[in-house]
């Protein structure tokens, strides 16, 4: 039975046709939508191979059980049986059928159950194999279908992208980590990186970091050779002023070492003279710096008291600023501070004392606000070569400005003494150039023959009165300028200098002029309270001559 249905064309074959397999195949790698349906009929295909495959197996292990023959004993009874009563048997066999059937399966003749036996065996293997060749091929639809799969997703993406081709690609940089907007905008150098702080908050506060400053700096932008110090040393450039206070600070401790200034005389650019800037805090870190120049810019703020801590400076220059406040204390830490220049800014306050600074030679405070009395207090007096602090609130001279013993340069112009003159300053033998104009100062001028070497006097628009002390400017062989216009002298004798080989310049009161001042000798002052000595005609070789160069 088992036999039959195997061979029976009319049934559904054990096996599927291989040749319907391939093509299924094919179907299903042209064509993607046939897919699912190739699948769900494979499986059914798989389901009935593996039940009728089941029922085979069963039917192979009973058939294995009939090589066993029966004992020799009932061998020979059986076939006794079958000799002697065959038609017995027969009858037997058509009168009871349901007995038969009903009685144990007596196994066939042993040749044709060897040859059935061989048969269904053979039959087992090829379908074996043949199911192994299918789980093969299953696998290989399998792949096919997952390559489909993901060809379609391809094909769809690129669609997808022929479609929005476009279409502008927009990203948030608030979807950014900060350590990749710190990374990307690391490569663009200094000088423009910081215009796109506008971009955002976030981006403002990642170029703010310390983080950055480390990644982003290059320290040959900020190093700039300095034309004053001897040798071939580096200082910090004016970029440094203009990066924010962390940045500032990562470029101070990275260049602390060989710094030895900060700026020049050529220091910003035209096109940053705009930007205002300020000393930093920082400027502590950079101890090996000798000089600071950084003059006519666009400082703002107040001189950091951490000034003090670079003790190696022996120059300050910041004249033309826009500094404010009160000087700091910590000034006189500098000890090796020969140079100092603040003119032209807005500091206020009196001027400290600075009793340690033994070194210094000039100092510069022009046009500033400072009060109280004229700074006289200094490590070693004799050393003061140059002190102008001309046009600021000052309201004292002071007694002990006659320390200033060698002393060459005086300026206290456009201060509201309303005094008199001390009269230790004309023990200041060595000055060359002394001003003191438009002080509201009054008294009268015995004493200035002392001053030997004096080139250049200016006590213009003040109060001095008395007599003219004709002869002792006289005797000053040196001088070159005599600016003496508004004031109130009286009485004196005549000042004649021509019999100098060198003519003189001079400013008086024309009045004045007509009776205590020779014609001969003089020539006209080109200052803004200049007046032109008249004694009566010029002769004809001094209009022809051409006056001289006044002050530098």
């Amino acid at each position: 039975m088992i036999m039959a249905w195997i061979r029976t064309p009319k049934n559904t074959p054990i096996l599927p046709n291989p040749n319907l397999i391939m093509k299924s195949k094919l179907d299903s790698e042209s064509n993607p939508e046939n897919c699912v349906a190739h699948k769900a009929k494979h499986r059914a295909v798989t389901w009935k191979f593996e039940a009728r495959l089941v029922t085979v197996t069963l039917f192979a292990s009973q058939v294995r059980s009939w090589k066993n023959p029966l004992p020799a004993n009932l061998q020979s009874k059986s076939m006794k049986r079958r000799r002697t009563a065959p038609n017995s048997e027969s009858k037997r066999n058509a009168a009871t059928p349901r007995a038969v059937s009903d009685a144990l399966p007596v196994p066939p003749a042993e040749t044709n159950t060897a040859t059935t036996l061989a048969t269904i065996l053979h039959t087992l293997e090829t379908m074996q194999a043949t199911m192994s060749s299918m789980q093969t091929e299953v696998t290989d639809i399998k792949e096919s279908q997952l390559s489909i799969i993901s060809a379609q997703r391809d094909l769809s993406n690129q669609v997808l992208d022929l479609q929005k081709h476009k279409e502008k690609l927009f990203l948030s940089l608030q979807d950014l980590p900060l350590e990749l907007i710190v990374q990307i905008f690391a490569w663009i150098p200094v000088r423009t990186v910081f215009k796109y702080r506008r971009l955002s908050r976030m981006i403002n506060q990642c170029l703010l970091t310390s983080q950055f400053a480390v990644l982003n700096m290059r320290t040959s932008d900020f190093q700039k050779k300095s034309r004053f110090l001897r040798g071939s040393n580096h200082g910090i450039g004016w970029l440094w002023l203009l990066v924010p206070p962390s940045y500032q600070t990562v470029v101070a401790r990275a260049m602390a070492p060989h710094a030895k200034g900060i700026g020049g005389y050529d220091f910003c650019p035209a096109h940053y003279k705009k930007v205002t800037m300020s000393l930093p805090n920082s400027i502590s870190c950079l101890t090996a710096v000798e000089e600071i120049i950084l003059e006519t810019n666009t400082l703002i703020g107040k001189i950091p008291d951490v000034i003090g801590t670079l003790k190696n400076l022996t120059i300050v220059r910041l004249a033309g600023n826009s500094l404010t406040g009160a000087l700091p204390s910590s000034l006189n830490l500098l000890s090796a501070l020969q140079y100092l220049n603040l003119a032209e800014n807005q500091l206020n306050g009196e001027f400290p004392p600075l009793p340690n600074l033994n070194s210094l030679e000039s100092l510069k405070i022009s046009r500033n606000c400072f009060t109280g009395p004229v700074p006289t207090v200094f490590g070693n007096s004799r050393k003061m070569a140059l002190f102008h602090a001309d046009h600021n609130h000052f309201s004292v001279i002071p007694a002990s400005i006659g320390q200033l013993t060698n002393l060459v340069e005086l300026s206290i112009s456009g201060n509201r003494f309303s005094s008199e003159i001390p009269s230790e300053l004309w023990n200041l033998g060595s000055l060359t150039f002394l001003e003191m104009s438009n002080c509201n100062m009054f008294g009268s001028l015995a004493g200035v023959g002392n001053l030997r070497n004096l080139e250049i006097l200016d006590l213009a628009n003040n109060r001095f009165s008395g007599e003219f002390p004709s002869r002792e400017i006289y005797n000053l062989p040196l001088l070159e300028e005599l600016h003496l216009v508004g004031n109130q002298f009286s009485g004196g004798k005549v000042l004649d200098m021509s019999l100098r080989d060198n003519k003189m310049t001079m400013c008086m009161d024309r009045e004045f002029q007509r009776k205590y001042v020779i014609r001969q000798g003089f020539h006209k002052c080109h200052e803004q309270h200049g007046v032109v000595p008249f004694t009566g005609d010029i002769s004809d070789s001094e209009v022809e001559d051409k006056p001289e160069i006044g002050r530098p």
